[in-house]
């Protein structure tokens, strides 16, 4: 996976503003790669909640071949193995794991805890947010219960898909689950602009999140006799 560095001079991006070509150096994250989209380099200067439209256009752009956008300087952009992303597969490579990232908003959330919260926790890793909902469940009976709910739900929803015969039949479903990642999306973008930001309710917003997805991707998987399959 590739990370970013901050030395001087490292990265360079080039992309079309305007018609004139304009230089972003010192690139620190997947944000900073799209500045139309994150003019002020990403959450919590920028909205968490995003123009997925907006981000789709900027995409393309940058992957557009008639517009080379990415030029990389000396020890910019690494992978665990010390070697540099210069060539145009590599950057290719890297634009579309920052635009898979951000445009999923529990990717898009757990990119922003592994990367702004102090110890840098990296929440996808079941391992990770299993010891999270243990510790929370220990501290506060009141998440406990909550918690419980979150996979009463989320079995409600597996029922839901078993029992559907048709794609009709999970619209409800649907419009019910897109309700709830809005939500969990508009309660981020403000705790993220919080101050002091208050990490736990980060978490404990983005484990759910991670849930809500889960649902999401079920509904899109969805096929007739097909089974079905909800991490949680």
């Amino acid at each position: 996976m590739w990370r970013f560095t901050r030395w001087p001079h490292a990265l360079q991006s080039r992309l079309m503003l305007g018609g004139a070509r304009q230089y972003a150096t010192h690139v620190k994250n997947y944000f900073e790669l799209y500045p139309r989209t994150f003019p002020n380099g990403g959450p919590p200067k920028d909205s968490f909640i995003i123009n997925e439209r907006q981000l789709r256009r900027e995409h393309r752009g940058l992957q557009s071949e008639n517009h080379p956008d990415i030029i990389v300087g000396s020890a910019s952009i690494q992978n665990s193995n010390g070697e540099k992303a210069t060539s145009d597969n590599q950057i290719s490579s890297l634009l579309n794991s920052a635009y898979s990232t951000i445009r999923n908003p529990y990717t898009r959330a757990a990119y922003l805890v592994r990367t702004q919260h102090p110890e840098k926790l990296d929440i996808t890793q079941d391992e990770v947010s299993k010891e999270l909902i243990a510790k929370f469940q220990e501290q506060s009976s009141e998440y406990s219960l909550d918690y419980k709910m979150l996979l009463m739900t989320v079995l409600e929803a597996h029922e839901s898909l078993e029992m559907a015969a048709t794609e009709a039949d999970l619209e409800p479903l649907s419009a019910e689950n897109d309700e709830r990642i809005r939500e969990s999306e508009e309660k981020l973008d403000k705790l993220f602009r919080t101050e002091p930001i208050h990490w736990n309710a980060i978490l404990i917003e983005t484990i759910r999140l991670k849930y809500w997805m889960n649902i999401a991707n079920g509904i899109k998987e969805w096929e007739p006799g097909k089974p079905v399959l909800l991490t949680h």
